[in-house]
């Protein structure tokens, strides 16, 4: 799930274990135009961006491709990205040399880089890892447009998209990294992680160093931006009960961390989640998908 503008308005892009996906606006809650078709199994990602001018997104599936919407026009554009083997697990955009790109990652163990207008690889393969590619943010650092990737084993490798090969490791999470998110902190980019080691990390990007760690329950998603001006991040994590955690969708927990400090605020929100079902959005809203329905939530 993410949330961009379109036409003036703040809309929620959600994907689905259905293989569609949809949009919502945020101020009324209603569904915009018809649901998009194309996917043929869950849709696991999706990163909104633009190109030439039109509000898209790219979205990531268990079938093993990477689609590019026209959400304006509610139609799947440009040519369907496919030279997965095996789920599309993530993907990201950012702008490279003035042409938007995205990074998808995926089971097969590799992340690779595309330029949306041509819907073409960009080189070699970012990363060729000897286990599953499970989670990427990007980011600018000095201009230059990075991205991070989590895999099912070894560091996050922190990846120079204009050289295309990584230049640093974030080491210190014991065990798999589920997700990373990235965002600014004091003027500097930062990276978010939480891992099977019941910790959330942040990572200062221009030196790989981590800046501090804190202990949570295990982490299945995290999602980073600004709200009310403040770097935040939101963890979804298992509900702890007297037997232990339940890894189930059933119930699980959002907390909301002020990221200039460390420490959690406001209050946990606990509720039967989607996978991947939190976004902080351009507007500074806490954006929560449930079995329910959508909530926007503004945090305080």
């Amino acid at each position: 799930m993410a949330s961009t503008v379109l036409d003036g308005r703040e809309v929620a892009v959600v994907g689905t274990e259905d293989a569609t996906v949809r949009m919502l606006d945020l101020a009324t809650g209603l569904p915009v135009g018809e649901p998009l078709t194309g996917h043929e199994n869950s849709v696991l990602d999706v990163a909104p961006t633009a190109l030439d001018g039109r509000a898209v997104a790219v979205t990531t599936s268990r079938d093993g491709t990477a689609r590019v919407w026209d959400l304006g026009a509610g139609e799947q554009i440009g040519q369907m990205l496919e030279l997965y083997r095996g789920p599309v697990n993530a993907v990201a955009a950012t702008v490279l040399n003035g042409r938007p790109v995205v990074v998808t990652a995926g089971d097969d163990g590799t992340a690779r880089l595309w330029d949306l207008a041509t819907c073409e690889q960009v080189g070699d393969h970012l990363v060729s890892a000897g286990s599953e590619v499970w989670a990427v943010a990007t980011a600018m650092l000095g201009g230059r447009p990075v991205a991070v990737t989590s895999e099912a084993e070894g560091p996050l490798q922190v990846i120079d998209l204009a050289a295309g090969r990584p230049f640093g490791e974030l080491t210190g999470h014991d065990g798999p990294v589920q997700d990373v998110a990235t965002t600014v902190l004091d003027g500097r980019p930062i990276a978010v992680t939480g891992g099977a080691d019941h910790t959330m990390r942040v990572w200062d990007l221009a030196t790989c160093e981590q800046l501090y760690s804190r202990p949570t329950t295990e982490p299945f998603a995290i999602a980073a931006g600004l709200v009310d001006g403040r770097p935040v991040a939101v963890t979804r994590a298992p509900s702890v009960y007297a037997d232990g955690p339940r890894y189930d969708s059933s119930s699980q927990v959002l907390r909301v961390w002020d990221l200039s400090g460390g420490e959690p605020v406001g209050q946990v929100v606990d509720g039967p989640w989607f996978s991947g079902g939190q976004a902080v959005t351009p507007r500074g809203r806490l954006l929560v998908s449930s079995y329910a329905g959508l909530a926007a939530l503004t945090h305080h």
